[in-house]
């Protein structure tokens, strides 16, 4: 076997070039908690990672990626991953491959993909379900999950590190479901246009490089994110691998390592832009939350306490508060911060319906 094959069947990899997240989750999760971190190295990287933790490892050189998951809770994730497409950065150019295949030309691998127009990091993101669901994603990973309904919260530009014309890197924060639960994320993320010095199917089509990111359910991410992103600092590609990698004459991995020559830099600006998010992007995200799965929130002022209603209860609660049990409940005032991150009990008890 020669050494490349060596490689690939130490690491269990495949041989697409698409990264993507793994895993999904079901049911409540137990308390979060920060997790211990323990050594780790496969020869291709090392790393501390959490302790007890599943490790999923796909693609190699400039399509290493690898996904971090908590068995107890797969919503809890550390994931990294070189690149992510190809996507089509236009209908013409999709119809342009429709056209030749009916022509009779060979099968366009990634015609699954969809549109990303306009290519930017937080528009690749909403787009990922369509993604994941492509042939290349499926057979890349198995059993991804799907970023259904994914929309920002807020997106902070970062200095992008590929020197191409449209290039854009920024640090998105995100909420989405999956599993019928909401989860929250921060990534960083760059989208560039067909480059070819790092390979690729040609014009009209575009990448994402250097995605990485955390990921919790709703309401764990403010206790696990320094945790996670400690970890995620201690990621290093090991020398021999790097040499495995270049003398494979592999432009795409020399110029995605000198761009991410370690994630040290990119946690620390995951860390410094949570700890100095606008309190509002908090609210928002808690907005949008209740939104995907069709819930409301009413509070007491006399008590302060926060319950949860399906979407629309309101309304029907205001024309007769009498009626009920406790006639006090208002929404939550739009900016006050306290009560939007309080825990939201149930309401229909409270109420005694």
């Amino acid at each position: 076997m020669s050494e490349d094959g060596t490689m690939r069947k130490k690491l269990g990899v495949a041989g697409v070039g698409m990264m993507l997240l793994a895993g999904c989750g079901s049911g409540e999760s137990p308390p979060a908690r920060a997790p211990a971190l323990q050594p780790f190295n496969n020869g291709a990287f090392a790393m501390q990672i959490p302790q007890g933790w599943n490790l999923a490892v796909a693609g190699e050189c400039s399509s290493l990626a690898f996904v971090l998951q908590d068995p107890q809770e797969p919503l809890r994730k550390i994931v990294s991953f070189g690149m992510v497409g190809p996507v089509y950065q236009s209908v013409m150019q999709k119809q342009i491959d429709q056209q030749y295949m009916a022509s009779g030309g060979f099968p366009v691998e990634w015609y699954d993909m969809p549109v990303v127009a306009p290519l930017t990091p937080e528009n690749l993101l909403v787009n990922f379900s369509q993604i994941a669901g492509s042939g290349l994603a499926r057979r890349f990973m198995p059993g991804i999950p799907q970023l259904e309904g994914l929309q920002v919260v807020s997106s902070t530009p970062l200095p992008c590190p590929l020197p191409e014309p449209g290039a854009q890197r920024a640090l998105v924060r995100a909420v989405y479901i999956e599993n019928g639960r909401v989860v929250q994320g921060l990534f960083s993320l760059t989208t560039a246009p067909y480059m070819p010095m790092l390979g690729g199917p040609g014009g009209g089509t575009a990448y994402g490089y250097l995605m990485t990111g955390i990921t919790a359910p709703k309401g764990e991410l403010a206790a696990l994110q320094p945790t996670l992103l400690r970890s995620l600092a201690t990621f290093a590609i090991q020398p021999a691998y790097v040499q495995d990698c270049l003398m494979r004459s592999e432009a795409a991995f020399g110029a995605v390592l000198q761009a991410g020559k370690t994630l040290r830099e990119t946690s620390e600006q995951i860390s410094r832009s949570w700890e100095a998010r606008n309190r509002s992007d908090d609210i928002l995200a808690e907005k949008r939350s209740d939104a995907m799965l069709g819930k409301e929130r009413l509070y007491d002022p006399g008590t302060g306490e926060v319950y949860e209603f399906n979407n629309g209860f309101y309304d029907q609660y205001r024309l007769n508060p009498q009626g009920y049990r406790n006639s006090q409940l208002q929404p939550l005032p739009a900016s006050d911060h306290g009560l939007w991150s309080a825990a939201a009990g149930d309401g229909y008890r409270h109420l005694g319906d």
